[in-house]
């Protein structure tokens, strides 16, 4: 005889980037998923249990196209990963911190208010264009999730310039005064040629545009029992969970 179904209540959150979407809390068998996860150490079974996780946890809106954290901005998945955790399993979560100044220490247990992780630089509103010359630029776009599973399923050690990667997949267009080139107009050998000859300089700005999306992030202060009080700045889900 089938038992019963439990109902499940739905929540809704707006995202950094505007959209709202409506999500339920992670089930018994999804929590156990990122548990696994997160004790085997390794980061690509993380990113992709939270991936899978989170796609179970969106209510998708009939007669719209599927929505996929894959194509969300790696802060859209990060917000939306804590919210469901905070519904899931409560606003708290143990963190282990280490004195740097005491020798041989056991580690400090400490408990973080998710609530009081903020946005950072979310009140930005970002040019997505760079200029790398007075006439040349680059279109950007910040990364979605997608390209950061698909930069931890890659051979780094084979693949030392994983960051170059990351930014290739977020050009959107290159322009001059007489065109723009869309990404889809050029070849992936046009792409690594321009990126090759930029200088110094030129990477800083593009660099730039990364550096200052948002990001999620916690100020923590920590008291030892030697006295010192540390401070440390998380940021990201990584340090959070």
């Amino acid at each position: 005889m089938a038992l019963p179904k439990i109902g499940v209540p739905y929540y809704s959150l707006k995202l950094v980037s505007g959209k709202t979407i409506q999500f339920r809390p992670f089930t018994v068998k999804e929590e156990k998923i990122l548990l696994l996860a997160n004790e085997s150490k390794n980061q690509k079974n993380v990113s992709n249990a939270i991936k899978n996780v989170l796609n179970s946890c969106i209510m998708q809106e009939e007669g719209n196209p599927p929505i996929n954290v894959e194509e969300f901005p790696v802060f859209d998945v990060e917000l939306l990963f804590l919210h469901i955790r905070m519904k899931s399993v409560g606003e708290y979560s143990e963190f282990k911190y280490k004195c740097e100044e005491c020798e041989g220490s056991p580690e400090i247990s400490t408990r973080l208010d998710l609530r009081n992780i903020i946005v950072e630089n979310n009140e930005k509103k970002k040019e997505t264009k760079v200029m790398l010359t007075k006439e040349v630029g680059v279109e950007l776009r910040y990364p979605p999730f997608k390209v950061l599973l698909k930069n931890e399923n890659s051979n780094k050690e084979k693949d030392p310039f994983s960051a170059l990667e990351i930014i290739k997949d977020c050009i959107v267009s290159v322009f001059d005064p007489n065109q723009v080139y869309q990404r889809k107009d050029f070849t992936d050998q046009d792409l690594n040629e321009f990126i090759e000859s930029l200088t110094q300089d030129q990477m800083l700005k593009i660099n730039s545009f990364f550096e200052e999306m948002p990001k999620l992030t916690y100020n923590l202060e920590v008291e030892c029992p030697c006295g010192l009080v540390s401070s440390k700045k998380l940021s990201g889900i990584a340090d959070f969970f």
